[in-house]
């Protein structure tokens, strides 16, 4: 009686045991079975990129960018660095930068920020595309999963004389001197030119032309070309040029009158910002009495 007691007791243990092992291994397979589904239903983060542009230095055009990710899971998300490429229209690197990542709490946002260079050939180009890319990895239990975070967006080039002048304007004139020589006139022009910004100038296609100004009629006397030239930051440049105007031509080109109401020095050329096909046009005029002829020869 005592032995079949026994035996029965130790069955009862033994049945016990096996149930609660089975459930045991039911639950376990039940939190795989949850762990897998909530992996497989992980919610790809928002991500909301903001650029701006900064200020002009020697190596290019530094600007901001900031990186908004948001969270919508239940856990929190540790995301690796995020790396930029900035390429031009034709598919030029013209940048690149890195972002330290970090930890994003569920249901909450953070922002990563740095700042970069993008050189000067990127003013050549029509439109910029910022292109983004980082991993966020997702940590539960012994379960993780990395996801691939990617974004790109396009950015207008700015206008390359905000920066580089920033309300500052370049300083041109035009000082002349006469002298009286026996076979016309020789006026000595100089072009002078002052660059407030910190990246080089560049002046070319420089032409100097000299009229005379009857009432309301202007009559071209001479041009001639100027050599062009470069102006380094914050510098002042320049260029001198000897031109000759024939007594015919200048006595003799307003009709009655030999001497014009004004001599007009008009010069005409394009800047070109350095590392760029980026080009500034411009004309300035000066205006002289041709009466002070005669006082500059005395000199």
């Amino acid at each position: 009686m005592s032995k079949n007691l026994n035996s029965k007791s130790i069955l009862k243990i033994f049945l016990i045991v096996i149930i609660i092992v089975s459930i045991i291994t039911v639950e376990y397979f039940l939190i795989l079975i949850s762990l897998e589904e909530t992996i497989d239903n992980i919610k790809i983060p928002d991500i909301i990129v903001e650029t701006e542009f900064e200020k002009l230095t020697e190596k290019g055009l530094e600007f901001s960018i900031s990186v908004n990710v948001f969270n919508p899971n239940n856990f929190e998300l540790k995301i690796d660095d995020f790396y930029l490429v900035a390429k031009t229209d034709k598919n030029n690197k013209v940048g690149s930068l890195s972002l330290k990542g970090g930890i994003v709490k569920p249901g909450n946002s953070s922002t990563f920020k740095s700042t970069g260079i993008i050189i000067f050939e990127a003013f050549d180009a029509k439109v910029l595309t910022f292109s983004i890319n980082g991993n966020a990895t997702i940590k539960i239990g012994d379960y993780d999963k990395t996801l691939s975070l990617s974004t790109d967006m396009d950015v207008l080039i700015p206008d390359i004389t905000d920066f580089v002048f920033q309300n500052e304007t370049v300083d041109i004139e035009i000082p002349v001197q006469f002298k009286i020589r026996l076979r016309g006139l020789l006026a000595i022009v100089v072009f002078k030119v002052f660059n407030p910004s910190k990246i080089p100038i560049i002046g070319k296609n420089l032409v100097c032309r000299i009229y005379r100004l009857d009432d309301d009629t202007k009559t071209l006397l001479v041009e001639q070309d100027m050599d062009p030239c470069e102006i380094i930051s914050k510098a002042d440049i320049r260029v001198e040029t000897e031109i000759l105007i024939s007594y015919r031509k200048f006595l003799f080109s307003g009709g009655f009158k030999l001497l014009p109401d004004w001599i007009i020095f008009q010069i005409n050329g394009d800047l070109l910002i350095a590392g760029t096909s980026q080009v500034l046009p411009f004309s300035i005029n000066a205006y002289i009495d041709p009466h002070m002829i005669r006082i500059l020869d005395k000199r």
